[in-house]
């Protein structure tokens, strides 16, 4: 084996594995673990609470993306309470892990190459070929679902219309709610 080779091979395989972590995780690094929603009310000063947090609207509620059912409870005093359940959806931005494939293809490949006449050997570059794209690709995507980065929280902006609370006696309302009037 060429002496040259083996002395840069060591170098290349910790080049590899400290930029891994840097190359992959696209939605982590991109637009985190965490998701601002904007709550606002009709009238505004009403408390907004969800994940452990309390704001005065309007306001944002920073959310973790990663939990599974995140309800806002909206309330003012003299007005009914109102819920809002957030939907926890796949992120597009996950899909840029996918970056990581060529990247690790192509530089699994040069770490993985042997060169004892000057050829390359192509059963070490195709093994480093597969474990970069796949290593590479794969911890990304661990990476984002593992810290709930692969997530956005729907809707991301929450307008709430608060009704007050009826007098005692009083009849019920009887205007009719249509979407968007809330």
């Amino acid at each position: 084996m060429n002496a040259r080779c083996t002395s840069l091979r060591p170098l290349g395989v910790s080049l590899l594995l400290v930029l891994a972590p840097l190359l992959s995780g696209c939605a982590t690094v991109i637009h985190g673990t965490r998701q601002n929603v904007r709550v606002e009310t009709d009238p505004p000063g009403a408390t907004a609470s969800a994940g452990g947090q309390k704001i005065t609207t309007p306001g944002v509620l920073t959310l973790k993306r990663k939990e599974k059912a995140l309800e806002i409870v909206v309330e003012k005093e003299g007005y009914e309470t109102r819920h809002v359940a957030l939907t926890r959806k796949d992120s597009a931005l996950q899909w840029l892990d996918m970056v990581g494939i060529p990247a690790g293809i192509v530089s699994g490949a040069a770490i993985g190459h042997r060169s004892d006449s000057g050829f390359l050997d192509f059963h070490g570059a195709a093994t480093g070929a597969v474990i970069g794209g796949v290593v590479l690709s794969g911890a990304g995507f661990l990476i984002d679902y593992g810290d709930g980065a692969a997530y956005k929280l729907d809707p991301p902006l929450v307008v709430l219309r608060l009704e007050p609370v009826p007098a005692p006696g009083s009849p019920p309302s009887t205007e009719r709610k249509t979407p968007g009037s809330w």
